[in-house]
């Protein structure tokens, strides 16, 4: 009896023990469910991905008016919220005009692990869709305040597929960058950013690829704000800009304010023409340049560039110019030991006037008139050039003509003294050049032959190839010796007024007209002509 009831007594404490601990069971589930209920009492409270608060960081990033057409909370698997049809506009433009930019849809992530302890922090940001729209600088209205600093961070922002779009004055077309990938991470106001992009260019059209990093954001002067990265340029279309064409690479890198960012980099460009010409050559550079990132002009610090077989250097600026429409370029060149051939095919229609060595040093100006490139073109130089041979056979047959009838050589008849092959004579030519609307005009020229020394005048129209030259020819001989027969008979008649007073030989007016590949040489008529 005494066991059975000792039996009895134990299960009695074993159903109540159960019992109890199912009681607490219950209330534990009471307790979470009630915590549940009041955390999610209090996350709809204060949930930071609410409509209100998403738009008062909006607008505390970029003061403008926003408008979201549809909004919705996400609170699983991430905290987070989606804005669609999202819209800026400026706070001081007109109702009708159009948004600064426009999201259609924006899908924002967080972490519940972040809500408590980084609770300004997003994860990541989608933003599809997105267009900007830059309106023409001068025409954006009145600023729209003191920008205010956001404490929101956000890990990562990706806007693939993004358009941005320029517009310009004076007509032209709107400039539109394709955006195909954007990345950016570590996105705030007090720290520098990380990006990748790949853009497809809009003038001249190529495609763009650079990573580096921008800011922290400088609040006060946007100029001072740092960047810095590595770009690639690949297949720039230079005809995009009138007058030249060619197929252009770049790499470079670049860091520093965002007011004078140092560029360093090379070019390539394998087809590089005139329009106007039929000739292409390789054009390759290295440069060094310092770009305003506010305003986009450039200062070319260094460039060490080769055309064909002909290095030169250059340096100077492309730059907005009070009463422009566009960037004015004007560049200093020096070439020494280089190619004439080289320069000039660079302007002739067909081939190149004259081949040898040259030293050349000019100032050339490019306005941004909208004209042909050679009636834009200003340039104004020295030249020197030495063994040069004419491109054109019946300019350099004329040339050894001049030659031989100089040193008083009757034409056909070999001096074998100095049998030098008339297809052989050299010269050297030196002077200045000023080139204005396509025409070249020279106020001074110096070429030498073999036996006679000319100084000239005249100019070389770019455009139609015309040429006017007069001057003198100081020969060796006597004018009589150039010619033969009875015009020898006749010119001795001439001899004591082309004589040379200073000493032996004759100086001779002369003139040289025509086209380039029809040249026609004589004795200048009217010497006195300008």
């Amino acid at each position: 009896m005494a066991k059975l009831g000792r039996t009895a007594i134990s299960r009695n404490l074993s159903s109540g023990a159960a019992q109890a601990l199912r009681r607490r069971r219950v209330q534990i589930l009471v307790a979470a469910v009630a915590i549940g209920a009041l955390a999610i009492a209090l996350l709809a409270l204060y949930f930071p991905f609410s409509e209100k608060r998403v738009m008062e960081s909006l607008r505390e990033t970029f003061p403008s008016n926003i408008s979201i057409d549809h909004f919705e909370r996400v609170y699983f698997p991430h905290p987070g919220c989606t804005a669609e049809f999202v819209t800026f506009r400026s706070t001081s433009s007109a109702p009708d005009a159009p948004p600064v930019a426009t999201i259609q849809r924006m899908t924002i992530q967080g972490a519940y692990a972040d809500l408590l302890l980084r609770p300004h922090h997003i994860s990541r940001a989608f933003l599809e869709g997105l267009r900007v729209q830059i309106p023409i600088l001068g025409h954006a209205g009145k600023s729209p305040g003191e920008r205010t600093s956001s404490h929101t961070t956000v890990g990562e922002v990706i806007a693939n597929g993004a358009i941005l779009e320029v517009a310009r004055s004076n007509n032209k077309a709107t400039l539109r960058f394709e955006i195909h990938k954007l990345s950016l991470r570590s996105v705030g106001a007090k720290t520098a950013i990380s990006y990748q992009v790949a853009v497809r260019n809009a003038e001249p059209p190529g495609e763009i690829t650079s990573t580096g990093h921008v800011g922290p954001f400088n609040e006060g002067n946007v100029g001072q704000t740092a960047v810095s990265g590595t770009y690639s340029f690949n297949q720039a279309d230079l005809s995009a800009f009138r007058g030249i064409a060619g197929i252009l690479t770049s790499e470079g890198k670049f860091s520093g304010p965002l007011a004078r960012i140092d560029v360093q980099g090379a070019t390539d460009v394998p087809d590089f023409q005139v329009v106007r010409t039929s000739h292409m050559g390789t054009l390759h550079t290295h440069f060094h340049a310092l770009v305003d990132g506010l305003n986009g002009d450039v200062a070319l610090t260094e460039v060490n560039a080769s055309y064909e077989g002909t290095e030169f250097k250059t340096r100077g600026q492309i730059a907005h110019k009070e009463g422009a429409a566009g960037k004015f370029t004007s560049l200093d060149f020096i070439v020494r030991d280089g190619r004439i051939q080289d320069l000039l095919r660079i302007f002739a229609r067909e081939r190149p006037p004259m081949s040898g060595k040259t030293n050349f040093r000019a100032h050339v100006t490019v306005a941004p008139d909208g004209k042909p490139f050679l009636k834009e073109v200003t340039l104004d130089g020295d030249f020197e050039s030495r063994d040069e041979r004419f491109g054109n056979p019946r300019t350099q047959e004329r040339v050894n003509e001049l030659s031989e009838t100089a040193r008083g050589r009757k034409k056909g008849r070999k001096n074998n003294e100095e049998n030098e092959p008339a297809d052989n004579v050299l010269s050297n030519l030196r002077g200045h050049v000023v080139l204005r609307n396509g025409i070249a005009t020279f106020p001074s020229v110096e070429f030498t032959v073999p036996g006679a020394d000319a100084r000239a005048h005249g100019t070389y129209n770019l455009l139609n190839d015309r040429i006017d030259f007069h001057g003198t020819v100081k020969m060796d001989a006597k004018f009589s010796q150039s010619t033969s027969g009875i015009k020898s008979f006749l010119a001795k008649v001439l001899d004591p007024i082309f004589s040379n007073k200073q000493g032996s030989g004759s100086v001779v007016p002369v003139v040289m007209d025509g086209t380039y590949d029809s040249p026609h040489f004589g004795v200048d008529l009217n010497p006195t002509k300008k």
